[in-house]
């Protein structure tokens, strides 16, 4: 999708993002070319809420060039200063991005939850979450809208692969750990490097495989042709012959043990930062 197209579905809120065309034909935020913040965001503020985030913002960012921008969810009993040291994401980058770990709200038996009892699927309530964060980064940095990507581990990943389909139009990329998916009405086509233990206990596997087969026919590919593939030290299954610009690589993976030694199937796995950040560099 352009950037244009992309800009024409925005809800008003997110409409600081600009199709202004760069010499290398990248779109870019309204936040190109400003001075950036002394200090990053912390937080943004969504139905009247401060909700906290962290954001890393890359040694060399450059007001006048597009960037990436990934936007990194935790699961349900790690916050975000957590998974933002174990996701590894920044270390993996190959070139300048900016990455944002939003923080989701407690429960009353002290996890996380990234949505509300009742929520309807097509609307669960931090979507509103992800489309603050956007509009505050593109209006503060500069932001390529053609690369927007999230990331997510178990909880976290079920968000984003619900996302995904809500949210399709506006995301490049995603790469999830361990997810399912929260299915609605699907909109627009995205790319995703999906990855899943089939030993998990915690998400089962025929959780992944939903999320998996929602992705698959929201690009309107055919799920009865796979092509083997490879995502780093991952060996996955390719669904792309519709539409290779989007492609959906579904990878379970036999890693069982943590660094720890403990068996652990529900795990981020070593070498998913490498490969998921490799999967966003191959997306143009």
């Amino acid at each position: 999708m352009t950037a244009a197209r992309w800009l024409a579905l925005l809800p008003v809120p997110l409409f600081l993002l600009s199709a202004c065309a760069t010499a290398e034909g990248a779109g870019s935020s309204v936040g190109c070319g400003r001075p950036p913040p002394a200090t990053p965001p912390d937080s943004v503020v969504v139905d009247g809420r401060e909700r906290a985030l962290i954001a890393d913002i890359p040694a060399g960012y450059e007001p006048g060039r597009p960037h990436r921008l990934v936007v990194a969810f935790h699961g349900r009993t790690n916050d975000n200063a957590q998974v933002r040291g174990y996701y590894g994401l920044d270390k993996a980058a190959r070139e300048p991005t900016l990455f944002v770990y939003p923080q989701a709200l407690r429960q009353a038996d002290g996890t996380f939850s990234w949505s509300d009892p009742g929520d309807r699927s097509g609307s669960l309530r931090d979507y509103a979450l992800f489309d603050a964060v956007v509009a505050r980064f593109a209006g503060s940095y500069c932001v390529d809208p053609d690369r927007i990507f999230v990331v997510g581990h178990s909880l976290g990943a079920s968000f984003v692969n619900s996302l995904a389909c809500a949210r399709g139009d506006r995301i490049r990329g995603v790469g999830s750990v361990a997810g399912g998916i929260v299915p609605s009405r699907c909109r627009g086509s995205v790319a995703a490097l999906m990855l899943h233990n089939p030993a998990d206990e915690l998400v089962p596997i025929s959780e992944g495989e939903r999320a998996r087969d929602t992705l698959v026919a929201q690009n309107g590919q055919d799920a009865a042709s796979p092509e083997p593939a490879g995502a780093g030290a991952f060996r996955c299954e390719r669904f792309a012959d519709r539409d290779p610009a989007n492609p959906v690589l579904w990878c379970p993976h036999d890693r069982d043990l943590n660094a720890r030694g403990r068996y652990y199937p529900h795990q981020w796995p070593p070498g998913t930062a490498e490969a998921i950040m490799d999967f966003f560099q191959g997306l143009r």
